[in-house]
């Protein structure tokens, strides 16, 4: 593997070819759950940690005779977050998202299985319901996250108060980048989200982030170099720069200059 390494505003980061990057974060994830085995991990959605989750499969089926090395059995999985009053059961809720990507396909157990609940009563009952599995848990050892064209993590959309886990208001530029996903007549994009608060997030032992593509040139540059604040979400991942990795292709490391 030939990712070069580099400093950028005390966090590590990791340049490569992306099929190289996605190699890596499988292989930080499994080793997470080699020295852990009840392991507490947290997910994103979307086509950036796709690759990670391809090769998580691929690693898991490649012993069937000899069992899976690690075994997922006894680690715990989160969701990081939901759109709002969309049912698990849609094919475009980020529940069903996770279980045709990586959860059908190792043995983790369905019990071990967590997202935010956007169909409870109240958004106060979601929230706290959420950040009370992630404490009975112990807490999140390894949190995997992609960026958004704005800097969002999860669901924290630019401009939003740093907090817990929250329903929110999608912004414009993210209801458009995700309408794809809603392409029947009779499927409404939702314009709400739960999501896993950049606090949630910032509490995580180990936190890994995966960028491709020119479109995330700028967030990643704001991530690492703009001032810290709500204008770039992933900026407070300064905030805790020594269980930070940022893995990124030529093209979003592109200006980091």
């Amino acid at each position: 593997m030939s990712l070069s390494e580099r400093d950028v505003a005390g966090i590590r980061v990791f340049v490569g070819q992306r099929d190289e990057l996605a190699a890596a974060v499988c292989d930080v994830i499994l080793a997470v759950i080699r020295g852990k085995p009840d392991a507490t991990l947290m997910f994103p959605t979307g086509a950036t940690p796709e690759p990670v989750y391809a090769d998580l499969v691929s690693q898991h089926r490649r012993r069937p005779t000899a069992g899976p090395d690690p075994s997922w059995r006894g680690a715990r999985c989160f969701n990081l977050d939901e759109y709002w009053r969309l049912p698990p059961w849609s094919a475009a809720s980020y529940a069903h998202f996770m279980r045709v990507h990586l959860y059908d396909w190792v043995n983790v157990s369905p019990e071990n299985v967590f997202g935010p609940d956007a169909l409870a009563p109240t958004e106060a009952d979601a929230c706290a319901a959420y950040e009370r599995q992630i404490a009975d848990c112990g807490g999140i050892d390894h949190a995997f996250l992609g960026i958004g064209v704005d800097g969002h993590i999860a669901f924290n959309e630019a401009g939003l108060p740093r907090s817990g886990t929250h329903v929110i208001d999608l912004a414009p530029s993210t209801i458009e980048a995700n309408r794809i996903h809603f392409p029947g007549p009779d499927e409404i994009m939702p314009t709400k989200a739960i999501t896993a608060g950049i606090d949630t997030i910032l509490g995580s032992r180990c936190i890994t982030l995966l960028a491709t593509g020119t479109r995330k040139a700028q967030a990643v540059r704001g991530a690492l170099l703009a001032p810290i604040g709500e204008g770039c979400p992933a900026s407070f991942l300064r905030e805790v720069p020594e269980r930070c990795v940022f893995y990124l292709d030529a093209d979003a490391a592109s200006l980091l200059v």
